[in-house]
């Protein structure tokens, strides 16, 4: 058995100062000695004087190791010489467990060759035993600095560990510099580089990955930080990766105190996105900035379409066409950019032909379309043109105001996948702003122009609610319907005004109430010839024909069907008005279309009632003042009654009045 006096305590190189501990953090040790008495002697007398200590006992190793997955031990001390396994050996295996665990080893020899074999084997303490001395307080101060010394190390380890996983986890790239190398960076900083971990040791490393135009200026920040000890400002640099991308980066440093020494943390956070984003919203601007100077300064259709693909093509595309189906083809009407390849391909727009042309196949199906990669297709003849002509991506939107089509509009990119939500939004903007321009310079065209085209057209669907209603009535030879006026209302709604002859009133009025196409029926001129108006909730003749900038000068109704009388401002929009009334009206027919000019004085005189300036409402208020003889000496209907047919507030009835004769008077006499 081995002799328990003497102990001198041999403390390693990691022992902290007792000062980090002020002896009254509680301390679980766990005592392994064969020999009893003096273990438990030690045992007693460690808890009496140090209460911050609380001791178990273990008789041999195999006892230690039980009590070690019983109780929470801050600290093992274990006699050297044991029957069977040595106190080196219990080391040996409690560190394959328990690394981290503090372990004194106590003997009653003191060689030299004990002492080394304990500090290779890792102890932190080493106790020679002297019964000659009392060693309580020793064991309790040398127990105490190898707690603290561990406490701390796991201290330690614990905060490396929790930055290390906020720096791995940032989504910013941290950096540490100590003369001029490189101590530390995270994961992030290969991410935005593209670079392995070998890739960084020292600045100059990390400068390689800098845009070129960039890295003189990096070099001088890094250099006027070390020299400041507070953080540097908010700077910019480019970022280029291996194959040549370039991520937009912001970077702040300051310096820090790394191992005792200063260092400069550096953090780089890559603001690629944001400032694609403000990219794009500048280029949205710009660009609707000038769509909009382009549309406002237009006089004609074709100032629109060639002022809007040429701008397109100065932002960015590589082509941008307007084209219009004209005897089962799609015809350019205004094209920039790339343009053989329009030339280059079938643009008939037969079933199948050119299948996934973007501008073909938003053309049929009246539909935007958006192709992100042309070579993602199967090959086609269309799609070998595209990128033979600098082509990787296309899109293609319909032209249409009020159900009416004017064609679409096809631009493509030289680069695939750019498409994204923002320009899919701009594209359908510009869409419609197109559409609506060109509906508005063809309507003034029509009311402008000395040289119109008046059509007669002949209706005989049912689908009419006054072709139903006269039907139903069953009107003689001689008695008819005319229709005064068509104009929108609310809510999808239409306003009729229509004369018919005092006989047939009564009659007329009980079939229209009763009709599910009208919502309202007034009487507003009583007399020989009566005059109604009707609220209608489905479509007409007219209204379609309003759409489509038509003017319609006259419509009369007689039970063998509608002829209508329309102006239209050139030949070549005939067939596309006679197809869309067709489209809702079957049997639609064209009975004459001839050319006119009006003199001088016809001319003036459509110009003075232009009405294309005024809003919706204005329109309806000037026209229901008219029909219901507002503005007659007497007057036929007041102004509440007007409000009433309409069904708006009296005040508001004649605001929008007020203001459509304002602006027609100011027309007049500027």
């Amino acid at each position: 058995m081995a002799d328990r006096s003497n102990c001198i305590i041999m403390v390693g190189e990691n022992a902290v100062p007792h000062h980090l501990d002020d002896g009254n953090t509680p301390v679980s040790v766990l005592l392994v000695d064969d020999n009893e008495q003096w273990a438990r002697f030690v045992a007693s007398d460690l808890e009496a004087e140090y209460p911050s200590i609380t001791v178990h006992l273990a008789l041999s190793p195999n006892e230690a190791m039980l009590q070690l997955g019983e109780f929470d031990i801050d600290c093992v001390v274990a006699d050297y010489q044991m029957p069977e396994v040595d106190g080196l050996e219990l080391l040996e295996r409690l560190r394959r467990e328990r690394p981290e665990l503090p372990y004194i080893l106590a003997t009653s020899e003191g060689s030299e060759d004990i002492a080394s074999a304990a500090i290779d084997a890792g102890v932190s303490d080493y106790v020679v035993k002297d019964p000659r001395v009392d060693q309580l307080s020793v064991f309790a101060s040398k127990i105490h600095r190898a707690v603290e010394a561990a406490r701390l190390r796991q201290a330690m380890a614990e905060s490396e560990r929790r930055y290390r996983s906020l720096t791995e986890q940032s989504s910013d790239a941290i950096l540490i510099i100590q003369d001029d190398e490189l101590v530390f960076y995270n994961q992030r900083l290969i991410d935005l580089t593209g670079r392995p971990r070998s890739w960084f040791e020292s600045v100059e490393d990390l400068i390689a990955t800098v845009h070129p135009d960039d890295r003189d200026e990096v070099r001088a920040t890094l250099r006027r930080w070390q020299d400041m000890s507070a953080g540097g400002q908010l700077d910019e640099l480019r970022l280029q990766t291996v194959d040549g991308a370039v991520q937009h980066c912001e970077y702040t440093g300051r310096q820090i105190s790394h191992d005792g020494e200063t260092a400069i943390m550096l953090s780089i956070r890559d603001v690629t996105d944001r400032k694609q984003r403000q990219r794009e919203l500048r280029w949205e601007r710009d660009l609707n900035r000038a769509v909009q100077n382009v549309l406002v300064a237009a006089r004609i259709r074709d100032d629109i379409e060639q002022g809007v693909t040429g701008l397109l093509v100065d932002h960015g595309y590589e082509l941008a066409w307007i084209g219009v189906p004209e005897h089962g083809t799609l015809t350019p009407r205004a094209q920039h950019g790339a343009t053989a390849y329009l030339t280059a391909i079938d643009l008939s727009m037969e079933t199948g032909t050119a299948d996934s042309e973007p501008s073909l196949w938003a053309a049929r199906a009246d539909e935007s379309r958006f192709v992100d990669d042309f070579e993602e297709l199967f090959p086609t003849d269309w799609l070998e043109q595209a990128v033979a002509s600098g082509c990787r991506s296309g899109a293609a939107l319909p032209l249409s105001y009020n159900e009416i089509s004017y064609g679409v509009l096809a631009v493509y990119h030289a680069e695939p996948g750019r498409f994204d939500e923002t320009e899919r939004r701009l594209l359908g903007e510009l869409a419609d702003s197109i559409a609506f321009a060109i509906h508005t310079v063809d309507t003034e065209q029509a009311l402008a122009s000395d040289h119109t085209v008046e059509l007669t057209l002949r209706v005989v669907d049912d689908a009419y609610y006054l072709l139903d209603v006269v039907r139903q009535q069953r009107l003689t030879d001689g008695e008819s319907i005319t229709v005064h006026g068509t104009l929108r209302h609310t809510d999808g709604q239409f306003l009729q005004y229509l004369s018919v002859d005092e006989s047939m009133v009564g009659t007329l009025r009980t079939a229209l109430d009763s009709h599910p196409d009208v919502s309202e029926v007034t009487t507003i001129v009583e007399g020989t010839v009566s005059r109604l108006q009707v609220v209608v909730e489905a479509a007409t003749p007219e209204s379609i024909l309003i759409n489509q900038g038509a003017v319609v000068r006259s419509t009369t109704v007689e039970t063998s069907g509608a002829e209508l009388v329309v102006e239209l401002p050139a030949r070549s929009s005939v067939r596309e008005t006679v197809d869309n009334v067709a489209m809702v009206f079957d049997g639609t027919a064209v009975l004459s279309v001839g050319d006119t000019t009006r003199s001088v004085a016809d001319s003036a005189s459509v110009s003075i009632v232009d009405m294309s300036g005024l809003t919706a409402k204005q329109t309806a208020a000037l026209e229901a003042a008219f029909h219901h003889g507002y503005f007659e000496q007497p007057r036929r209907s007041s102004a509440t009654e007007i409000a009433e047919a309409l069904g708006v507030a009296h005040s508001t009835f004649l605001q929008h009045l007020r203001a459509g004769q304002q602006k027609l008077f100011a027309d007049l006499y500027r």
